[in-house]
């Protein structure tokens, strides 16, 4: 394998991870967005057990997404443009 056809894989993955970022990014603030919409019923002053357990399950699940977010962003990462 030669060094051109190294940087070419190299260069499509990195394109095709921020892609990935950009996707997930999208995800986790949809996630945000919908977690901070829930209120309670018409008439109702607190949240059903069943909003409850959606907000606790939108906030792991933006926790988790924005983790590999941050993973995507690594400096190991950055560090194979260095490379290119």
């Amino acid at each position: 394998m030669t060094k051109t056809q190294i940087r070419s894989r190299i260069r499509k993955l990195l394109d095709q991870l921020g892609d990935i970022r950009a996707e997930l990014e999208d995800i986790r603030d949809e996630v945000e967005e919908t977690r901070d919409s829930i209120e309670p019923y018409d008439g109702a002053y607190e949240l059903t057990s069943e909003q409850e357990e959606r907000q606790e399950w939108l906030d792991e699940l933006y926790y988790v997404l924005d983790n590999a977010v941050e993973t995507l962003y690594s400096s190991e990462i950055d560090e194979m443009e260095e490379y290119l």
